[in-house]
């Protein structure tokens, strides 16, 4: 019978310290929701507007919406990377650079 590597046990007290908590995370959740919900109704009246009002053809629209979320896949992470890696200065780590 093998006895699992004292490692492997969850819930040290490191672990535990470096943890959110519950609170922390719904905390997290309000403040990302406004962001979600703006996010939601551009996208859905973006697509409106350019079928509707500018009468783009319907794969054009798309192209649009599609190149629009693409580049927010590239720049999001390489932002937060940039801003993880900068130096703290008086006024935070996000300059405006």
């Amino acid at each position: 019978i093998s006895v699992p590597h004292s490692n492997t046990l969850f819930n040290t007290a490191s672990d535990q310290r470096n943890r959110l908590s519950v609170c922390s995370k719904l905390c997290y959740a309000i403040g990302g929701a406004p962001y979600q919900i703006t996010g939601s109704a551009l996208g859905f009246f973006l697509q409106i507007y350019l079928l509707d009002v500018a009468q783009l053809d319907p794969f054009y629209a798309s192209i649009i919406l599609f190149v629009g979320r693409a580049w927010d896949a590239i720049t999001d992470p390489t932002v937060g990377f940039l801003v993880s890696r900068s130096r703290w200065t008086r006024i935070g780590r996000m300059m405006p650079w």
